[in-house]
């Protein structure tokens, strides 16, 4: 049993360790709380509340980040943080084509809070800027708490286009070389690249 043991720790102490699923997925539920009031119960929204929870938002990917690669990591958080305003209006546009596109849908707010496909476009969209900033494998992990929830696998590499809609997900993947342009619908069971 020593042997085997000793060799675990060695493993332990060689590889490279990354940030928990738990603090993963509390920063994810964090960030979709800034952006969409269907993701939280706050009563009261101000300004200086929204403002907290962007810079708690800020240091919280910073120590993410920093299990992938200590180097850069204040200045790739914070190019993120800028880009917050395209993901957003990415997000609202996706929201209104599921709208638009699904009889049964009652509103935003209904695409917003309950749909899976909407859940897994928004875990995709945030973890795109982050690929894109040199940080894949935290990318990777943050599409794979998505992937958990929905049944939907997309690579965080994938290049998608406005107004993409997910109807009825499950089965769902869509690989890192995959290029959607504009204005695609997809159904269950699709793999694309």
């Amino acid at each position: 049993m020593e042997p085997f043991i000793s060799q675990l720790l060695k493993t332990h102490q060689d590889r490279k360790r990354f940030p928990s699923n738990e603090a993963l997925d509390s920063w994810l539920q964090q960030i979709l709380s800034f952006l969409f009031p269907e993701f939280h119960e706050r009563e009261n929204c101000s300004k200086e509340s929204l403002l907290d929870a962007w810079f708690l938002g800020q240091k919280d990917l910073e120590k993410l980040v920093r299990f992938e690669n200590e180097e850069g990591a204040v200045q790739a958080v914070t190019a993120f943080y800028r880009s917050l305003p395209r993901i957003y209006e990415k997000l609202q546009l996706d929201a209104q084509a599921i709208e638009r596109g699904d009889p049964a849908a009652t509103g935003l707010s209904e695409v917003i809070r309950t749909y899976p496909g909407f859940y897994a476009i928004s875990v995709y969209r945030l973890a795109h800027g982050i690929f894109n900033l040199g940080y894949p494998k935290i990318a990777r992990l943050l599409t794979e708490l998505a992937h958990g929830k929905t049944g939907i696998d997309i690579h965080p590499g994938a290049q998608i286009g406005d107004r993409f809609f997910i109807d009825h997900g499950t089965g769902i993947v869509i690989g890192e070389t995959t290029v959607i342009g504009n204005d695609v619908k997809i159904y269950q069971g699709v793999t694309l690249g």
